[in-house]
């Protein structure tokens, strides 16, 4: 929302839509509108009805009788996003895709990217360290799902051709959305409206709503099959809404049409790689991360097509396990060779008269880490005050002598006569305990 950025999106990407954060919106409306929302008023329900209206010209309608019910001024907060509602109020960007995001994503940032890895004392060249652990963790997390993906079999809830079809095209994250709405479309009932030659119209809604409420379905089959919900839950995130759904169960078709399967949904989408990117690459190798990155998608794109056909198969097998055998060959030699060879002493003169180029290359890999959990049993650091004084047993002070370590029951004085002072103060602690 702020009034620079928002200048600066509107020149540098014209034809975007820019949208305010959900989440910063609602923060700000339980601020701002706490007198409306009273035990005694209905704002809840009447802010909800609006804010959710299914159009436009509903829209403004609403907003009209919630000026007049709560006499809602110009100079209020509310007023005064209504001005902007073209960011923030659905009515005005259904139509527009979102990829289902409505918020500024803050579970992505880089704050929750680098959460556990770094803080507010981590020096720089720690930070480096610890986001290469970062990324590879993400890059770990990736790989398993998909893995999962590509080679598990998705649980089917339902006994509907829909849903295992979209299992094997969608990935693990997107089929379990897509089965929320297969689910829900179970609980939804509909009405036939009417029917223009190939073109028909249902109403279709929970069955436990108001009519209403319940959105408008077009169902054309004159050109392959056509649907269109006046929820545009496709049209705004890219799956199949459940009113849709319910209507296709209805048509009995066996799959989804193949323009409702968006490929950015699907697990092969992530292995198309197209064009070159220049990047650096790593210490002690010729080949940049990105070259690296091409040639794993060009491998999974023959694994995932040609490489079905057992011939194919067979061909890719063979090559892999002729270069492996190769490639362990030169390492044997290697290491044969290093170890029938002098290696100069480091520090010493003959080392320093060596240039880089003739000096062996020598593998060190990290050593074994110890998987321990807890404080350690004998730990180096330095006891802080607290510890140093909970580790210390606490001695007893003598009432006689004053010392510590021992009781008057077993102090070396206590047959010794006291001074009349000390007689009568330690009749005033005596008396003191009885109380």
């Amino acid at each position: 929302m702020d009034p620079a950025m928002k200048n600066a999106i509107g020149r540098v990407f014209p034809d975007t839509h820019h949208r305010f954060c959900s989440w910063h919106i609602h923060r700000h409306l339980l601020e701002h509108v706490a007198e409306m929302r009273d035990s005694t008023s209905n704002f809840c329900l009447d802010y909800n009805r609006w804010f959710f209206s299914k159009n436009m010209e509903d829209c403004e309608q609403l907003w009209e009788d919630l000026v007049c019910k709560y006499e809602i001024k110009d100079s209020d907060w509310l007023s005064r996003m209504w001005e902007q509602r073209e960011h923030w109020v659905p009515a005005y960007w259904r139509n527009t895709f979102t990829a289902g995001m409505t918020s500024s994503q803050r579970s992505e940032s880089m704050n929750a990217f680098f959460d556990g890895y770094v803080n507010s004392k981590t020096s720089l060249h720690e930070f480096l360290d610890a986001c290469d652990r970062a990324l590879v963790q993400r890059r770990k997390t990736e790989a398993e799902e998909d893995f999962k993906s590509k080679y598990s079999k998705a649980s089917m809830k339902t006994n509907s051709p829909l849903e295992e079809e979209t299992g094997i095209f969608y990935t693990r994250n997107m089929f379990n959305i897509f089965q929320d709405e297969l689910r829900d479309s179970t609980g939804c009932w509909y009405d036939h409206l009417s029917k223009d030659g190939a073109v028909e119209k249902y109403l279709v809604g929970p069955r436990n709503d108001v009519k209403s409420r319940w959105f408008r379905v077009f169902y054309d089959d004159s050109d392959g099959v056509t649907v269109k919900c006046d929820c545009v839950k496709f049209e705004r995130e890219g799956i199949l809404c459940k009113h849709i759904l319910r209507i296709m169960d209805t048509k009995q078709l066996k799959k989804v049409p193949d323009h409702y399967m968006l490929r950015r949904w699907s697990i092969q989408a992530m292995y198309q790689v197209e064009g070159t990117i220049s990047t650096r690459p790593q210490v002690g190798s010729s080949v940049n991360p990105f070259q690296r990155w091409r040639l794993i998608s060009r491998w999974q794109r023959l694994v995932d097509g040609p490489g079905r056909d057992d011939n194919i198969f067979n061909r890719m097998t063979e090559f892999c396990d002729r270069l492996f055998t190769e490639e362990e060959q030169k390492q044997k030699e290697k290491q044969v060779t290093l170890e029938g060879s002098e290696l100069p002493i480091v520090g010493s003169e003959v080392y320093s008269n060596i240039g880089v180029s003739q000096i062996p290359e020598i593998t060190i890999r990290d050593p074994p880490v110890a998987k321990t959990k807890g404080h350690p049993k004998n730990p180096t650091c330095l006891k802080s005050g607290i510890e140093t004084s909970v580790s210390q047993p606490k001695k007893r002070t003598c009432k006689l002598c004053g010392k510590k370590g021992h009781y008057k029951s077993t102090c070396k004085k206590k047959g010794e006569k006291l001074p009349k002072r000390k007689r009568q103060e330690e009749g005033d602690v005596e008396e003191e305990e009885e109380a």
